[in-house]
């Protein structure tokens, strides 16, 4: 799936992006990860496809709450991002106890 809205990106990478239907944002996810979702909250989560092999998080705007939001971008952020990122971003913010393998590059 291409993007057609805006889109939020780590470098080249997508993070997430707006979906055409203008009220779903979509985001990769982990498969097991995004069928737990759609199945615990299907009015909020929904399987929409994949791409470059990756699936994708369909997330209606009108319906998540905000910690489910950030979670799930916090998440895609961490799978995305490169380790190099990852460490000068825990190192701004004071550590990130999560990143102490990065810490070995």
């Amino acid at each position: 799936m291409s993007p057609t809205g805006p889109v939020f990106r780590i470098g080249r990478r997508r993070l997430a992006w707006l979906d055409e239907d203008g009220v779903s944002l979509l985001v990769p996810i982990g498969a097991d990860e995004g069928e737990m979702l759609s199945e615990a909250e299907p009015r909020t989560f929904s399987m929409a496809g994949q791409t470059g092999g990756c699936p994708l998080l369909r997330v209606h705007l009108a319906f998540v709450a905000e910690a489910s939001l950030r979670r799930i971008l916090e998440q895609a952020w961490r799978d995305r991002a490169s380790k190099q990122l990852q460490l000068l971003a825990a190192r701004a913010s004071g550590g990130d106890p999560e990143l102490s393998e990065a810490e070995e590059l």
